[in-house]
């Protein structure tokens, strides 16, 4: 199977490795350019879900770097192209669409699998792991993406058939779960429990640096759990 995509984006890597470092025990944040997904150990995707937008959007970019009017070769195969192409990140084509484009004789089948070959899984600038002693060998590990629509933001990209062979079963990172979203469609989502985390991180460091830069409303606060497991904060403003 080859199901890549995104868990959610981050603007602060060290506010994520804190998140891991602290409710992750089982893991690590490693510099490394290199994920491991299905893509990485056999050299192709299944072809049964869509490549992530941010890979889509690379294809794009292949062919346009080689001379192709990729709006005219999507039209002509029956494909509407976001105006913008950097859509693709956030919403990218069907499995539908995109098989028109890159399977039999599409128009973009050599781009596509220069993307496959070259991109997915080794585009990384660091990637959450199972420390040596405490995973299995085949699970697979999480990539942290530079967004290229988005200066400093990162992508977490992973593979997350069969939980990521075990990566999303680790002791806070939250498994894949179907979810509706705000379309009333089913959706597959991870790392819940990670997010959730990295959220309370930042908000944190976000009301110490009030604090330290003397801000008038930020005294001093009480981190709030909730019964349903959640951290709020209750922020008091100096005296």
């Amino acid at each position: 199977m080859s199901h890549v995509d995104s868990g959610f984006c981050v603007t602060d890597l060290e506010a994520l490795e804190q998140a891991v470092k602290s409710g992750c025990p089982q893991l690590e944040m490693v510099k490394q350019n290199t994920y491991r997904t299905w893509v990485t150990d056999h050299g192709k995707l299944a072809g049964d879900y869509p490549m992530p937008g941010i890979h889509q959007l690379r294809m794009f970019q292949l062919a346009t770097e080689e001379g192709l009017d990729v709006r005219t070769l999507a039209a002509n195969a029956g494909v509407t192209l976001p105006k913008h192409l950097g859509d693709l990140v956030a919403n990218p084509l069907s499995l539908k669409d995109q098989a028109k484009l890159t399977c039999g004789s599409g128009p973009l089948v050599a781009q596509y699998n220069k993307t496959v070959s070259t991109y997915i899984g080794k585009d990384a600038e660091y990637a959450i792991r199972y420390k040596p002693d405490a995973g299995t060998k085949a699970a697979y590990e999480i990539g942290i993406v530079p967004n290229p629509v988005a200066d400093g933001e990162y992508l977490m990209m992973t593979d997350w058939y069969n939980q990521g062979n075990g990566l999303l079963h680790a002791t806070g990172l939250g498994t894949c779960k179907q979810v509706e979203n705000a379309n009333g469609e089913s959706e597959d989502t991870w790392g819940g429990e990670l997010k959730h985390n990295y959220a309370v991180t930042t908000a944190e460091k976000t009301i110490q640096r009030e604090i330290e830069n003397g801000n008038p409303e930020y005294g001093s606060y009480d981190r709030v759990a909730a019964a349903d497991g959640s951290v709020g904060f209750t922020v008091y403003p100096r005296a």
